[in-house]
């Protein structure tokens, strides 16, 4: 294990490692520069608000991303048989046209339902909530482009467009929101610029596009799609719940003390997700060629935790002094809240890629644990909300117990189960 290890750190894995790295730490810091702009130059409410939106997009993304891992899935399988290029083309041309299909329909329906939302998520601007509708179209198609680069493995082109969002969305939000349309405009950015890096993602798989029609275009596993819709649902529960419920069960004060300590708590999961993605086709091709993937997972989890724990430790120390450098004095100082929900966030990176390990092997009884254990969050959350240091302390369980099932289910060598 420890000679594959080292093997591993001078491989074009380790490369392609480093690549998604760095997109997406370029690509997180740009996003949080987003956060950063909209709770500077929003009214409190409107910032408050605009978290609450924001981490209800963050779920329906990570609902959606079943998209893009059923697409990397069989994308990373097709890319090690005859015929590679045509039998991808075919494959990634339907799941385009579903895509489009089911994510206007899904954002129409958004949209009609937008006052009730509205209204659940405590946000104050139906308009707000119809312009988070729009996103939804994308979360839809963008997951295909984003899946069939992942799957073949072209982790520059999936960077490059990964960065290009981020970039964009930091620039229109700060341009809508001075133009005055203030919650709206930043909500808006969102997926203005997810379709603008479509169409670079478009154009680096343009030759998958122009491939002919080809028999054999692989039959999608329900059993394997509701299997990755548990677990990314799961995670994403675990991870974004607590703004909203925070919003919706403290005071304005209250949750406007929790907006910087969710914002910089975030930080921690730059660098897994870009690990995730990376680990995530290259476990499933090694799989399927009957090698043995655990030196990448142990590997990605190293790499999570150490940076992770690293930045928590600087939480700990001077949480006021990070607060007030990055919101400009406009929120108190934190206290301990910040480092524990940021060591809570740093448990639920290493879960990121425990859940991408269990979903690229199919390994079903840690993610129907995983979902026992995001419905155990919200309960308590629902239950013990009596100070925001009681939510950092029930975050940190949840993360805790989801790690430790991660090292009970995944570290022993068993059979993929796709179903």
């Amino acid at each position: 294990m420890i000679l594959r290890l080292r093997s591993l750190l001078r491989s074009a894995d380790t490369r392609d490692g480093v690549v998604m790295t760095a997109a997406t730490v370029l690509a997180g810091g740009f996003d949080y520069l987003v956060l950063v702009v909209a709770g500077v130059l929003l009214s409190d409410p409107a910032a408050i608000a605009f978290l609450a939106v924001m981490n209800l997009l963050k779920i329906a993304e990570q609902v959606t991303w079943v998209i893009r891992n059923v697409v990397a899935y069989y994308t990373a399988e097709l890319a090690v048989q005859s015929m590679a290029q045509t039998r991808i083309g075919q494959f990634v041309r339907g799941r385009w046209r579903w895509a489009w299909r089911w994510g206007l329909l899904v954002a129409l329906l958004f949209g009609l339902a937008a006052p009730l939302t509205n209204r659940l998520i405590n946000a104050n601007s139906t308009a707000a909530v119809v312009a988070a509708g729009l996103a939804l179209l994308f979360f839809f198609v963008r997951p295909v482009t984003d899946g069939a680069l992942q799957g073949v493995q072209n982790f520059l082109g999936l960077g490059s467009v990964v960065v290009l969002q981020a970039v964009l969305r930091f620039a229109l939000t700060a341009v809508l929101i001075w133009s005055g349309l203030e919650l709206v405009g930043a909500v808006l950015a969102l997926p203005l610029a997810s379709g603008l890096a479509l169409l670079l993602a478009l154009w680096l798989l343009r030759h998958y596009f122009r491939e002919p029609a080809a028999p054999g275009s692989p039959k999608i596993s329900f059993s394997y799609s509701a299997l990755t819709l548990v677990g990314l649902l799961a995670f994403a529960v675990l991870v974004y719940s607590d703004a909203i419920l925070v919003n919706r069960l403290f005071a304005e004060t209250a949750a406007a003390q929790y907006t910087p300590v969710n914002v910089l708590g975030r930080i921690n999961l730059f660098v897994p997700v870009a690990l995730g993605m990376v680990l995530f086709p290259k476990a499933t091709q090694r799989q399927a060629l009957g090698q043995d993937a655990r030196p990448m997972l142990l590997l990605a989890l190293a790499a999570t935790f150490l940076p992770g724990l690293m930045l928590t430790a600087v939480f700990f120390l001077i949480p006021g002094w990070i607060v007030d450098l990055v919101f400009r004095g406009q929120y108190a100082n934190p206290g301990l809240l910040l480092g524990w929900v940021g060591l809570a966030t740093t448990l639920f990176a290493g879960v990121n890629i425990w859940l991408n390990y269990a979903l690229s092997l199919g390994r079903r009884p840690f993610i129907f644990l995983l979902a026992g254990i995001a419905l155990a969050q919200i309960t308590a959350v629902l239950l013990l909300h009596h100070t925001l240091m009681t939510i950092a302390w029930v975050l940190l369980v949840s993360g805790l117990a989801a790690n430790l099932a991660g090292a009970l289910f995944l570290l022993r060598p068993a059979q993929a189960n796709r179903g």
